[in-house]
């Protein structure tokens, strides 16, 4: 009871600390806790949903036809099957009297999907009551009727025949996330397939075999029977379980996740470090308090208890602030990302969420505590080590919530200790040049003395802010140059680029292709063959992921390409019984990858003929130049007379983009032509407004982090009131007074602001050397904003503080 009422006393007398401090926890713990909150109640809705994106329980695909004798051996190795369907799908240029567009040309099954399905405009529902379509229809979505110009009942042009729109799709259950899922969809029955020839040798398809099982399995044993499926089949069938359509979701929400994980994590981060610094200057303040407590008998146990109970209760009141909120803001916050995410789902409130982050709480407040608390009862300085080793569980503690909260692998932990190891390094260097420098003189100017007196004296409150401060303007400088560096990598020579890309062409259509893209004043460039393959053995090693690659052959290097290891081809191959290694250039990447290293010897099977390679040259490829490209290239001779098809691109040029579209569907109906000017177009406003979201997000962690050093500012003035009031008895004016705390706390601005400035800058260059290819913008006009605002802001909340202490009277003191 003596310890409550202690509690209770200890909260009546600091009313204004506790307010605060609980402001600041809620802002501390209230962007990771959404985040965590949103992650587990998505998480929930795709594992019911996860059946439906599906379509199936179990799916096997390929990229080539898969035959009798693989369905018979794959439906041996499955449970009781209830019903079994073959799809196929395929990219293709489809055309209307006006307009031609790449899109998704699906066969529709009967029953299928067995899961979900497809709603129309007209509210009638497939496969419940909807016969599939006539061998002369087809069904479209509403992508599909406004890029082509066409209405319902039209007719549009698939390959060699022409189809009537028999229906319009309002919602499609199986429009997945990934590349494909990206394009218009066309569904057409198998008849209807056969008569468009768009299925010949060579042609880009994927072809998929659709299970459901006599017994309804959940989506853990399904992927369980997928890993055991995916082991004992050939190498080129993939397997996919419901849980995997969940996961490509996931997988794009991981970019975004990731990154909001981590400005939580900045906000976090320095939400502490301010929280530390409060709890430990109310420790401070009160510690006459412990000392008269002690001598009076309460033994160290109970006055421990009683200060971690003390931030238990203001740590529990911040965190149900927080989880209410969350709470009630769950319905309203559902139909928002639903919107940014295109997938419906609920917020639904998860009391194991809630129970799991009171824990973390709990501990949080226990790790903080007590290493604060325990010296100040043992009235004793602590060294340097025994400081810093009271504070490991806190240290772990963190880097475990790092790492829990990133989906991707590791991230959120090196965040989390680059984080750490930074604020060790500005509280060490800093303490050692503050300790070194110490400044004991006077200066002419008696407000830039007191000013460095004041920073050197309140070491801990100098260090702290000028942490909060580097950090936050590290991480919002950081953000918006690497934004704007994946742009103008990107956007970079847009004129220079092709206009098309043609995939799918047959080589004895070039000569033919050549003379149509002509006469419109455009030239086909960059014609590169492809001819599937596997890499079978590495170094006479056997390979266990022997998947299907892509090669091609030349003789020379393309501008796009630079050779880091190596040497450029000796001529053309001319060994005709392949007694003669083959040359062969990799791709960097691809060669990290695999394992792969200049001189090793590569198997590659062709069709059923083993060819030895070997690496002559590991080569770079600028893939932003959106050129036909290679993670494996052959002397040119070796594998010429293969079956092969032709990529190649379009150049810009001073044509219609639409006549070129229309005349290529026309003449060649199999032929694959993409528009890389619209997708670059469209991927490029996408990739801005993600620059764009993400440089709004960055502002809480900014504006939590201005905030804790304004606290820290607010709170350090307050006790340094006294010596206010001080030299004012001494006779120093207000005006040197005030001048005093401007300058000291526009010194500490300035400088953090710079710091995190060129740290910023200097991380943004290094991620953008590895990620764009050497592609680096310095946004000077952001950084300048920073390097003034910053400071300006500090001084202007300075100037407002000391302007309200300073006009006090000096008797105040004697009130004391």
């Amino acid at each position: 009871m003596l310890v409550l009422d202690l509690v209770s006393k200890a909260l009546a007398r600091s009313k204004s600390f506790s307010l605060i401090f609980i402001l600041n926890f809620c802002l501390t713990i209230a962007s990771l806790s959404y985040l965590q909150f949103f992650k587990g109640s998505m998480e929930s809705s795709l594992d019911t949903k996860a059946k439906i994106l599906l379509g199936s329980d179990l799916v096997v695909s390929s990229r080539f036809p898969i035959t009798p004798q693989q369905i018979e051996n794959i439906k041996n190795k499955l449970p009781k099957i209830k019903d079994f369907s073959q799809g196929v799908s395929t990219v293709s240029m489809i055309s209307s009297s006006k307009r031609a567009r790449l899109m998704e040309v699906v066969k529709i099954n009967e029953s299928y999907p067995y899961y979900g399905g497809l709603v129309f405009k007209d509210k009638t529902i497939y496969p419940k009551g909807e016969p599939l379509p006539k061998a002369n229809e087809v069904w479209v979505s509403q992508e599909v009727i406004d890029l082509l110009g066409l209405k319902l009942l039209e007719k549009i042009k698939i390959g060699k025949e022409n189809f009537i729109i028999k229906k319009i799709i309002e919602e499609d259950s199986l429009k997945t996330i990934n590349f494909s899922g990206f394009m218009p969809k066309i569904y057409i029955s198998e008849k209807g397939l056969e008569k468009t020839e768009l299925l010949q040798f060579g042609s880009t398809a994927r072809y998929k075999l659709n299970f459901l099982f006599q017994d309804n399995l959940d989506n853990d044993t399904l992927e369980k029977i997928e890993n055991k499926l995916e082991k004992s089949i050939e190498q080129n069938l993939r397997v996919l379980s419901p849980n995997d359509g969940k996961d490509r979701l996931l997988r794009v929400l991981n970019f975004l996740t990731d990154f909001l994980s981590l400005v939580s994590l900045v906000s976090f981060f320095l939400g502490l470090v301010g929280l530390i610094y409060l709890y430990s200057g109310f420790l401070r303040k009160h510690q006459k308090d412990i000392t008269i407590l002690s001598d009076l008998g309460l033994s160290k146990k109970n006055l421990a208890i009683t200060y971690i109970l003390h931030l238990f209760i203001l740590i529990t009141i911040s965190s149900i602030i927080v989880f209410s909120l969350m709470a009630i803001s769950a319905q309203f916050i559902s139909p928002i990302l639903e919107k940014l995410i295109d997938f419906n789902f609920n917020l639904s409130l998860d009391y194991y969420f809630f129970l799991k982050s009171s824990l973390v709480l709990l501990l949080l407040s226990l790790s903080i505590g007590l290493p604060l608390i325990l010296p100040l009862l043992q009235r004793e300085k602590q060294s340097f080590s025994k400081t810093i080793f009271s504070f490991t569980p806190f240290v772990l503690l963190l880097l475990l919530i790092s790492h829990f909260v990133t989906p991707s692998k590791n991230v959120g932990l090196i965040f989390a200790i680059a984080m750490l190891l930074l604020i060790i390094l500005f509280f060490t260097i800093g303490s050692f040049i503050l300790k070194r420098f110490d400044f004991v003189g006077h200066l002419e100017n008696l407000s830039l003395s007191l000013a460095l007196k004041n920073i050197i004296r309140q070491r801990k409150t100098s260090l702290t802010l000028f942490t909060a401060i580097v950090l936050c303007t590290t991480f919002f400088s950081l953000i918006p140059q690497i934004g704007s560096s994946l742009s103008t990598a990107l956007t970079q020579s847009i004129d220079e680029r092709p206009r098309f890309f043609v995939i799918d062409a047959k080589e004895e259509q070039i000569k033919d292709i050549k003379n149509a893209v002509n006469s419109m004043n455009a030239k086909l460039e960059n014609i590169s063959p492809m001819i599937r393959g596997r890499v079978v053995k590495i170094n006479n090693k056997e390979e266990l992921e022997n998947t299907a690659v892509n090669l091609s052959y030349r003789t020379k290097l393309k501008n796009s390409e630079e050779i880091v290891q190596g040497r450029e081809f000796k001529g053309v191959y001319n060994s005709k019984d392949f007694s003669k290694p083959i040359e062969v250039s990799v791709e960097e990447r691809y060669a990290n990858r695999r394992g792969i290293n200049l001189g090793d010897t590569l198997v590659f099977d062709v069709l059923g003929l083993k060819l030895k390679a070997v690496v002559v040259n590991i080569r770079t490829v600028n893939w932003t130049e959106f050129v036909p490209n290679f993670f494996l290239i052959l002397q040119k001779g070796a594998i010429d007379d293969a079956p092969k098809t032709i990529l190649a691109t379009i150049s810009t040029g001073d044509y219609d983009a639409s006549s070129m579209l229309l005349k290529l569907t026309d003449l060649f109906p199999t032929l694959t032509v993409i528009d890389v000017k619209n997708l670059f177009e469209t991927f490029t406003s996408l990739v801005k407004n993600v620059t764009n979201v993400t440089e709004k997000m960055s502002l809480y962690s900014i504006i939590v982090g201005l905030l804790m050093s304004f606290i820290i500012i607010q709170y350090q003035m307050n006790l340094q009131k006294n010596n206010i009031l001080r030299l004012k008895m001494i006779g120093v004016k207000n005006k040197t007074i005030r001048n005093s705390f401007l300058i000291e706390f526009g010194l500490i601005s300035f400088s953090a602001s710079t710091l995190g400035i060129v740290l910023g800058s200097i991380g943004s260059y290094i991620i953008s050397t590895i990620l764009f290819e050497s592609y680096w913008n310095f946004r000077a006009d952001i950084l300048l904003l920073y390097f003034f605002f910053i400071p300006a802001l500090t001084i202007l909340i300075v100037s407002f503080f000391t302007s309200k202490m300073i006009h006090q009277k000096e008797n105040i003191l004697f009130g004391e």
